[in-house]
């Protein structure tokens, strides 16, 4: 009787072995990385006989299972900026490890699970490409200091709240960093308004007033409203402007503070809160 574990190590000692062989070009992702992504796949393909692969019964659950780890193994592939022809290089050498692509009887499997691996690689592909946009995007949301007593933040585009939210505590690291305690930040351009965006964008009130400062809030139209009174944030006490012009303006009629006022030992405890 055939020992599973015993097969599974052959089969993978096998599959590096190939993948050490071909070398295929991978943009410097190291092959101890595709042997990891491709390794969860090996003990489908061995419960697979040749006579199953012969047979071609692609709908039974044996098969559905493995074409779903398939499409998995694609797209995990296109997420590592593998190119298209090296996923299916990849994936082939996967395949001939348990003889799965080299038997002309076999051949229509062999097609059927590479086609499931290029399904899986388009959609990583596209994860992918939308990953980076908004890596991209998201690289220029910075703080922009407009004078001795003010920063501003102005955001575009559609961002996840996670990214929205480091952009605020960037905002209040620089206030920070720079004895700052006015701060603007414009939403006329941050698309898609929802409870977590609302939270995420308004905590810059919270943060300018741990500081001892106030947020000047502009492009507040009523769908953050909405938002915002659906995520329970309280609009009331926040200053809201109808444009950048009107922000900077109150931004800059707010009173001057005192030093002795600003509680510099609670500042002290926020530059390691913000650190």
């Amino acid at each position: 009787m055939a020992d599973p574990k015993s097969d599974m190590m052959f089969v993978a000692e096998r599959f590096q072995s190939a993948l050490e062989a071909a070398n295929p070009a991978t943009g410097g992702v190291a092959l101890a990385d595709l042997l990891a992504e491709v390794m969860p796949l090996l003990p489908l393909l061995i419960e697979l006989p040749r006579e199953k692969r012969a047979e071609g019964n692609f709908e039974s659950f044996e098969f559905r299972e493995c074409f779903t780890v398939l499409t998995l193994v694609g797209r995990r592939l296109a997420l590592l900026d593998l190119t298209p022809t090296t996923a299916i290089r990849v994936t082939r050498l996967a395949l001939e490890s348990v003889g799965a692509s080299s038997d002309r009887q076999v051949e229509r499997f062999a097609q059927h699970a590479v086609a499931a691996a290029v399904e899986g690689f388009v959609l990583g592909r596209e994860e992918r490409v939308s990953q980076v946009a908004m890596e991209r995007a998201a690289s220029g949301l910075k703080p922009l200091r407009i004078d001795g007593s003010i920063f501003a933040l102005v955001i575009s585009g559609a961002h996840e709240p996670a990214v929205l939210s480091d952009t605020v505590d960037a905002l209040g690291r620089a206030m920070l960093e720079a004895d700052v305690e006015l701060a603007i930040v414009d939403l006329t351009q941050l698309g898609e308004p929802n409870p977590e965006r609302a939270i995420a964008v308004f905590a810059a009130d919270e943060i300018a007033k741990m500081l001892g400062g106030q947020c000047v809030f502009t492009g507040v139209d009523e769908r953050w409203r909405a938002a915002a009174t659906e995520a329970s944030i309280p609009m009331d006490t926040m200053q809201i402007a109808a444009n950048l012009a009107e922000a900077l303006e109150a931004a800059r009629n707010s009173a001057d503070r005192d030093a002795k006022e600003r509680m510099p030992g609670w500042r002290t405890r926020l530059r390691g809160l913000f650190s």
